[in-house]
């Protein structure tokens, strides 16, 4: 901590930032009718290049230095993050896989997205891992997310959810996991024999009533987490860590369990760096009070004209 009552932290990671309704969230509802694919069919490209950009724009102004945006078409995400200047990857489908050249893998930035495990047949998940094996692509997978979800997996492979990952080799690989709302402490501990990381996303979870994580389990079975905005409009990287340790608070009926320090550091990355505002006599904590305000008046007149064009977007899509 600094004299002039302001923190240094190393610029904010969001490990998942979904393109398209990060930005329409602003005038969509994307937690009940939300439907992209009819929304994609309303729009040009150029017109998703502009979301993307605004997407990417305003995880800048927020304070974000990496991140992983999850985009419909291929390239526009590394082209919207080279524009303003972020590290980080462009996330695709994994059903586009059979589609992807080699140019597309060129520079190693890009993800691949199970989005549920239930939409593909066996022969083609282990054809994704083995081409994320092959070209040593990173796979990104959204697992127990809710009970049903968790249950149907179960009845169809006899297996939890971990397991099937497991058998299927996703675990060998670079290997991140997303959702996890319903991770029960056997696969957790399964979990403990290899090095995945945990993507949270706590404000998307709790906007869209799924179920809070507890975050104690993750760091008693020493597991690797991060924390994503997902589908949230609102890009607060601080807020997603309190909100996350609000819920475990509330879970475990007891506070102090986590250390504000691993919540920083989930939170960080190795370059840039973020000032926040923070009184000298306050504890650590007060830190998530806070918000990340970005006071670069160029940035600022970007995000304006953007949300101009988002608006003209939004009218298209409406009639």
């Amino acid at each position: 901590m600094r004299n002039d009552e302001n923190m240094i932290l190393k610029g904010f990671q969001n490990y998942f930032c979904d393109g398209i309704a990060s930005v329409l969230g602003e005038y969509l509802d994307v937690y009940t009718d939300y439907n992209e694919d009819k929304i994609l069919e309303k729009i040009s490209i150029e017109d998703l290049k502009t979301i993307v950009e605004y997407a990417v724009l305003k995880n800048k102004v927020a304070g974000v230095k990496f991140l992983n945006i999850k985009v419909p078409v291929s390239k526009i995400g590394r082209e919207a993050l080279e524009k303003f200047d972020l590290e980080g990857n462009e996330v695709l489908s994994a059903r586009i896989m059979p589609n992807l050249t080699t140019k597309d893998l060129l520079g190693g930035n890009l993800f691949l997205h199970i989005e549920d495990l239930l939409d593909y047949e066996e022969g083609y998940l282990e054809s994704i891992s083995d081409f994320c094996g092959r070209t040593e692509t990173p796979i990104i997978i959204t697992i127990c997310q809710d009970l049903k979800e968790v249950g149907k997996l179960v009845n169809k492979y006899n297996k939890s959810p971990v397991e099937i990952l497991e058998d299927f080799g996703f675990l060998d690989r670079e290997c991140y996991l997303q959702g996890l709302n319903f991770l029960d402490k056997e696969d957790q501990k399964l979990l403990k024999q290899y090095n995945p990381t945990l993507i949270l996303s706590p404000r998307d979870d709790g906007e869209s009533g799924r179920g809070a994580i507890n975050l104690f389990n993750f760091i008693y079975n020493r597991l690797k987490f991060v924390f994503s905005s997902g589908r949230c409009y609102n890009i607060d990287m601080l807020g997603e860590a309190k909100l996350a340790n609000i819920n475990t608070q509330n879970l475990m009926f007891s506070r102090g369990l986590i250390k504000e320090e691993s919540l920083l550091e989930s939170l960080q990355y190795k370059k840039g760096e973020n000032e926040i505002p923070l009184e000298i006599e306050s504890n650590l904590h007060c830190i998530f009070d806070c918000k990340y305000e970005n006071k670069d008046e160029k940035l600022l007149a970007q995000l304006s004209l953007y949300r101009k064009k988002i608006k003209e977007i939004i009218k298209g899509i409406k009639e």
